[in-house]
């Protein structure tokens, strides 16, 4: 091959867009915070939700499929007003979960 189809190759590729072959694993503690996060990421994040808007987020159980999730999960998506606080920490201890606050 000569320069010019070298210089042309790395041109293509350098002018290419690039895209993110995994998407984000978000693991949101209420409904609304899974909506805004599916806005904003579209079809490059993966949504799970602990709730349902017809669950009270104050009584969660720290169940085998939200400790998996949450291990599972990129980030942690909440609002941070103490909704759960009894039940967030649990679930990230349980889970050994990478995603920790403030991390």
């Amino acid at each position: 091959m000569n320069i010019v189809g070298i210089m042309i190759i790395v041109g293509l590729l350098i002018a290419a867009p690039w895209q993110a072959v995994a998407n984000i694993t978000i693991f949101a503690c209420e409904p609304e915070w899974a909506s805004l996060a599916k806005k904003i990421g579209k079809d490059k994040v993966n949504i799970k939700t602990a709730t349902n808007a017809l669950t009270d987020p104050h009584h969660i159980r720290a169940r085998p499929s939200l400790i998996a999730a949450i291990r599972q999960s990129d980030l942690v998506f909440c609002s941070g007003s103490e909704l759960e606080v009894g039940w967030l920490p649990l679930l990230l201890e349980k889970a050994k979960a990478s995603v920790q606050p403030g991390k």
